[in-house]
């Protein structure tokens, strides 16, 4: 404006300069075309400089935004699968679509494109409505509404062919992706695998927010990347010198192979969550673990209380474990020679007075002398405290210490809780009497399951782990989680007399309720009182059992526990009758599931093979003894002859046809009758 008022002050001063004669007519109107085109010219280049120097950042990028199409890719998160590679959280893509209101300016076949994308959808919409409601939100200089939710991969194919064809490539249209996770049997998996949400931190975006899906964060997370592309004014027309700015990378998360055996964690799961349910339980827990190298193979957990469901108190709470504690304080008395098998202990009339507190049997019938096996047979608490005194307190908190009691396990699991110890030098008289059977230490499941493991391992701690290894989408191992030994805490020697005093405890002792028929198994049962400030809560109990088999070579721990069980008496809440009977079923199903044969299948290979061809490879050529075998056992035994096996009832055998010793020459047909 400024220049054009002294254009014409310019031409005014020109002009009356100018005197006017009519030779000079001409004249003037030739130098006053002149100078208006020189100043045009003058304007011109001004407006160039401005343009092209002063301002040129910005109509760079005005330009920029024009010419260039800018598209986000997303890759997947990764999924999390079992040992064997099944699926346990995989995804599932959703998209929000929005319009951004501010193209429908140079851009007003847009509306064409959205009645078509809402009519190729099915979803029906007043036109008029949406038309208006866009135009408001481009008046008020809107930058984004959204369409349409929840669309699926198939139905954004479709939107996007519709968008290629209205050739809308300035994100007038945008996608805006969402991850829907899919987690298999959630119920039973949630508490070890977890789950995704929004944090304070990421506002926006989902990440995992507990569990595997939390620890392994980093490795799951998916990366996106925009690609960018120059157009000319026909926008289906990319320029040859157009660059992909995207680098040729693999967006996807990656993959989590965890211990977890889907099988067992079902099995594990429904057994405790039954028992849950019948005891009336506030709280029930439950652990597998392969003792050879801490493996993490199942965890369950169910709580009445809702607020306490997004956490796993396998890793996360401590509990006094009461009598399952003792086979450790044992173990290591006998790896230290404190004690030996035949030692002998006498619990009196079944009480032991210590500083001034009396400490009492469970069992009134716990009386008299006993000997080492039999402490742990009848779950003497009186003679574990007599054990306890062999130790000094320095040499009782190095046992507890070498046993991992003292830290944390450094399972990868977020959140696992700190142990709280108390250095010896700070205990009163009666701490060590109490830790000795398991009260007045708290520990949590993985800590007692870890140290119950070196046990019976052959007495190598391990630890504990919940992830395998980590892929990319080719099978490429980009980390793998090793077997970790810890230390040794007994030698193999103590490690088997404690197998055998184990069995001992299943067969003939308070764990009864553990065992398996056909199956060697060893364990122990623990009834931990509930501590309260100033004292115990009477008649509130803490019921587990850990166990192990088989016997020989163990494979699996078993531990389960719950939280103040219901019961008419006092005895269905204790740990033997509570956590014992789910103990055994839960072996049971394992032996079926993963195929393991009863120990007295072996006897049958014994017998004098068959001289007739090789009907059979385990028989021998007379009828052996199949009582109390189970109807698996037979079917194994008999699976390689031709001889048609009939089994009526359920159960073990009982009775059989033909009887034990008689010629399998000619028999065509037997008979076993279950009980």
């Amino acid at each position: 404006i400024y220049l054009f008022i002294l254009l014409f002050y310019f031409l005014y001063i020109f002009a009356k300069k100018i005197e006017y004669t009519p030779s000079s007519h001409f004249n003037r109107r030739a130098i006053l075309t002149n100078n208006i085109i020189l100043f045009i010219v003058i304007l011109v280049i001004f407006r160039l400089i401005q343009v092209q120097v002063f301002n040129r950042e910005y109509y760079n990028e005005k330009v920029q935004k024009q010419a260039e199409y800018k598209a986000i890719s997303y890759g997947n998160r990764g999924s999390i699968l079992d040992t064997n590679g099944y699926n346990l959280a995989s995804n599932k893509n959703i998209y929000d679509l929005g319009v951004n209101p501010s193209g429908i300016k140079d851009r007003p076949e847009m509306f064409d494109c959205i009645f078509e994308i809402y009519d190729t959808i099915g979803k029906k919409v007043d036109k008029n409505k949406v038309r208006n409601d866009i135009e408001k939100l481009y008046h008020k200089n809107r930058k984004y509404k959204v369409l349409l939710k929840k669309i699926d991969e198939n139905e954004k194919e479709k939107i996007e062919k519709i968008i290629k064809k209205y050739k809308l490539t300035n994100n007038e249209l945008k996608f805006d992706r969402n991850i829907e996770r899919i987690y298999y049997k959630k119920d039973y998996f949630k508490n070890i695998i977890g789950m995704i949400g929004y944090t304070p931190r990421e506002e926006s975006k989902k990440v995992g927010i507990f569990g595997v899906e939390k620890q392994y964060e980093n490795y799951l997370k998916e990366k996106k990347v925009e690609k960018k592309a120059i157009y000319p004014m026909n926008r289906a027309m990319k320029l040859p010198f157009s660059k992909d700015n995207s680098m040729n990378v693999d967006l996807d998360g990656r993959m989590i192979y965890t211990t977890i055996d889907r099988e067992l964690q079902i099995i594990l799961n429904e057994e405790v969550k039954k028992k849950f349910e019948t005891s009336q339980s506030e709280e029930a827990y439950g652990i597998i673990m392969d003792p050879n190298n801490a493996k993490i193979l199942a965890t369950s957990y169910f709580t009445r209380d809702e607020k306490k469901a997004l956490r796993n108190p396998i890793f996360q709470n401590q509990f006094e474990p009461g009598s399952t504690f003792k086979p450790i304080v044992m173990a290591s008395a006998l790896d230290k020679g404190l004690i030996t098998l035949n030692s002998e202990f006498d619990v009196g009339d079944g009480r032991i007075t210590k500083y001034r507190h009396t400490i009492k049997e469970s069992s009134r019938s716990t009386k008299g002398v006993l000997t080492t096996k039999e402490v742990l047979k009848k779950s003497s608490n009186v003679g574990m405290v007599l054990i306890g005194d062999k130790f000094t307190n320095k040499e009782f908190e190095d046992s507890l210490r070498e046993f991992g009691f003292y830290d944390k396990t450094g399972v990868d699991f977020p959140g696992e809780l700190k142990p709280y110890t108390t250095p010896y030098k700070k205990w009163d008289g009666l701490k060590k009497s109490t830790m000795s059977f398991g009260q007045g230490i708290a520990v949590t499941p993985i800590q007692l399951a870890t140290a119950f493991s070196a046990v019976i391992n052959g007495g190598t701690l391990y630890k504990p782990y919940i992830v395998e290894k980590i892929t990319d989408n080719n099978g490429v191992v980009i980390r793998r989680n090793l077997t970790t030994p810890v230390r040794k805490v007994i030698d193999e020697k103590t490690s088997d007399i404690m197998k055998g005093i184990l069995y001992e405890v299943v067969e003939n002792g308070t764990g009864k309720k553990g065992r398996v028929e056909g199956y060697k198994v060893g364990g122990k049962t623990g009834t931990a009182q509930l501590s309260t400030r100033g004292g115990y809560l009477k008649e509130n109990y803490l019921a587990s059992y850990i166990g192990f088999f088989p016997l020989d070579n163990p494979k699996y721990v078993v531990l389960v526990m719950f939280l103040k069980p219901k019961g008419e008496t006092i005895y269905e809440k204790f740990g033997g009758a509570t956590a014992g009977p789910v103990f055994g079923d839960i072996v049971r199903r394992i032996t079926k599931t993963k195929n393991i044969l009863s120990q007295n299948v072996s006897k049958i290979s014994k017998v004098k093979k068959l001289e007739d061809s090789g009907k059979n490879k385990n028989l021998g050529s007379e009828m052996p003894d199949l009582r109390g075998f189970s109807a698996k056992d037979i079917m194994y035994i008999f699976k390689d002859t031709d001889i048609d096996v009939k089994i009526l009832g359920v159960g073990l055998v009982e009775k059989q046809e033909p009887e034990k010793g008689t010629s399998l020459e000619n028999v065509k047909e037997i008979k076993v009758y279950l009980k």
